[in-house]
Parts: structure tokens; C-alpha cells; sequence
């Protein structure tokens, strides 16, 4: 049950910081326990690969449940996973793939306490169908828990559709990744682009066209 306190009780509360290492805080601040983030983006700009590296420091905290019920349990995360070298870098049980687990699905591992799920990722937004009512939900039932969602991105570079928007004002830490480049606004302090991966600005030449012969050039070669 909610309850008033006043400025003076709010000044003298402390609250637990997350603990990300050192290298980290530039980037995303020094988040509480309870970390709530969106991360979007358009196709292939490395959004997954910045979570994957993110969830990668955070596995030294708690577990890492990774709900991939866009792509599922292939052969993409598995290249992502291997580019990273997540299985050599963290230790067993510390990061868990969750094959295109549903909302519902996802909730009851969530609830169970021998998973001692410290972090989840739902990946994507969109894909899932996740409502502000869901992601509510979410906070409300599991208030220690650190949700990381990875969003697709619309033409504006916004969060695509409705639920996501919406989403994107309720978390404290907002991160857009373009071009191999994280760019995050948090609310636990200033931060800086975070070179997810190197990126090939120089664009690749243009397939050459085959040349069609004329009728009087076939003629003279007959």
C-alpha cells in the first residue's frame, strides 16, 4: 500500500546502487537495483549486440534471463553470442536463453525462485506484444527485478508503435543505437556514445551492369 512521506524522510533514504563496473558508468550511468531500460534501433545497427554486451557485466551481478521470442534459439543469436564470446566470458548458468517464450511464459519463470532471475530481456518489444499494462505489471509483481527491452525503431528513429513510445517515458535509461553507436539518456547521470562495434562508413560500389550489345554490334561479330 502506497503511503506519503515527506521531503525530509526522502532526503535521509539511501538506495542501493546497481554496481555496474567502472567502465560501464560512462555510458549508462550508475543505475539502482532495479534497472528499467529500452534500447531500439533500426535492423543490423547492432542494438543486440550492445544488450549482449551489456548483459555480459551484468551476469558479474545476477543472472541474465535473455527472452528471445523474436528470433528464438538459432543460429543469428548464436553467431551474435560467439562474435561476443559470451559462453568463454561468463560463467555457466550465468546467461539463459529463453526460446520464444510468451508473456506468460515468461512471467512464471520469472516467479519461480530457483532460477533467481536477476535481469530479463525481452527482445524484442514489438514481437512479444508488450503493452505499458504488461510492462506495469512487470514492475509491480517483480519490483527488484532489471528489465532491459529492445525495441524496433520507425522512420523518425522514435520506438516503433504505440506501446513502445509509451514505454520508452515510464524507464530511466533510453538508448538509441545507429550505425554501431549507443546513444543513451539516463536518468542516473551523463553519459557518453558507446562504440558497440566498428562500422564501415565507406559504401560498397554498385554491382556492375552488363553491357547489352547492340543488333549492329552482333552483326559485325558475325
Amino acid at each position: 500500500m502506497s503511503k506519503l512521506i515527506s521531503v525530509h524522510e526522502l532526503d535521509k533514504k539511501k538506495y542501493k546502487a546497481l554496481g555496474l563496473g567502472d567502465e560501464w558508468v560512462p555510458y549508462i550511468g550508475q543505475p539502482e537495483t532495479k534497472l528499467r531500460m529500452i534500447v531500439w534501433g533500426d535492423s543490423g545497427q547492432g542494438k543486440t549486440t550492445f544488450v549482449i554486451q551489456l548483459c555480459m557485466e551484468l551476469t558479474k551481478i545476477g543472472k541474465v534471463y535473455y527472452n528471445s521470442a523474436e528470433e528464438g534459439e538459432g543460429s543469428s543469436l548464436q553467431n551474435n553470442m560467439r562474435r561476443n564470446d559470451v559462453a568463454g566470458k561468463c560463467k555457466a548458468g550465468a546467461f539463459m536463453i529463453g526460446d520464444r517464450d510468451s508473456f506468460e511464459k515468461m512471467v512464471s519463470r520469472l516467479a519461480q525462485p530457483r532460477h533467481r532471475i536477476k535481469f530479463v530481456v525481452i527482445d524484442s518489444l514489438q514481437y512479444l506484444k508488450l503493452t505499458e499494462d504488461q510492462y506495469k505489471y512487470l514492475i509491480e509483481t517483480f519490483p527488484s527485478l532489471g528489465i532491459i527491452m529492445i525495441s524496433w525503431a520507425d522512420s523518425s528513429g522514435n520506438p516503433k508503435g504505440q506501446h513502445a513510445r509509451a514505454i520508452r517515458y515510464m524507464v530511466d535509461i533510453k538508448t538509441y543505437v545507429k550505425k554501431g553507436l549507443a546513444t543513451t539518456d539516463s536518468r542516473f547521470g551523463s553519459t557518453i556514445p558507446y562504440r558497440v562495434m566498428e562500422w564501415d562508413e565507406v559504401e560498397k560500389p554498385a554491382p556492375a551492369k552488363l553491357l547489352k550489345a547492340s543488333t549492329e554490334q552482333i552483326e559485325l561479330a558475325l
